[in-house]
């Protein structure tokens, strides 16, 4: 299959939704209520701002089944959007935009800062730079989420997950307790704001995707929302513990 770079990508799922003149929109909560979305930086291209937008979506699809407006005037904004829980697409530096506006006779739309649409427009320039990685990784995400992972045997399984102090046998060893830890999580499609360099791994440098995923709150209606770091390694994507970093997030 030929790959694209991300940002191709992300905005070929826009072709059908989002046509030029018309207004972006992301969609919240249990009824995927739409909700406009503006720009601070008004210098943006279309193009570019689909993208976002469409990011924005991959994030609010689950995560954001429990979000929902407060409209009321807040330091000077019109509102702002509630989520309850930090966004597990994003890195810890970056907080999911919460400010609503007014939007003329559209009603109210979530603002983007530009610091925001600047850390996306950054986040596709490195994409496109890590094509190959950034093309593989919905496809693992979506396999590791899937049934198909169930069948991987103990002799495949360091083809999924790397321990940097894990010697071959182990992964055989412990091949029950690292899939039944791994399958008790719900895994989503990443953020292309969740990819980052980092010197911590196998080699000088290594790119880190953090993997937004969440698991029931017993007897609650609620979901358990974290983040758990892959690493580009042999040419794959692998479920990362580096034992450097005991809480396992991502740089």
């Amino acid at each position: 299959m030929k790959t694209r770079p991300v940002i191709f990508v992300i905005t070929a799922m826009l072709g059908t939704s989002h046509c030029i003149g018309q207004s972006n929109v992301v969609y919240y909560g249990t009824n995927s209520n739409a909700l406009n979305v503006v720009f601070v930086d008004t210098n943006l291209s279309k193009k570019v701002q689909s993208a976002i937008v469409t990011d924005l979506r991959i994030c609010l699809l689950e995560w954001g089944k429990k979000s929902e407006l407060r409209l009321r005037d807040n330091e000077g904004f019109a509102g702002y959007f509630r989520v309850g829980t930090r966004c597990p697409h994003y890195p810890e530096s970056i907080d999911f935009p919460k400010n609503i506006v007014s939007n003329g006779t559209a009603g109210v739309a979530l603002q983007i800062s530009k610091e925001l649409s600047d850390a996306y427009t950054n986040a596709f320039a490195f994409a496109a730079a890590n094509a190959k990685a950034f093309a593989a990784a919905n496809a693992f995400v979506t396999f590791v989420s899937s049934t198909n992972f169930h069948n991987v045997t103990a002799s495949q399984i360091s083809d999924y997950i790397l321990y940097n102090k894990a010697p071959p046998a182990l992964y055989e060893l412990a091949f029950s307790d690292i899939t039944n830890s791994l399958r008790k999580q719900t895994y989503y499609l990443p953020s292309v704001l969740g990819f980052a360099h980092a010197p911590k791994g196998p080699a000088e440098v290594n790119l880190w995707m953090q993997i937004p995923s969440s698991y029931p709150v017993p007897s609650t209606d609620r979901k358990s929302w974290n983040a758990f770091p892959a690493i580009w390694h042999d040419g794959k994507w692998k479920f990362c513990i580096w034992e450097e970093n005991p809480r396992y997030n991502l740089p």
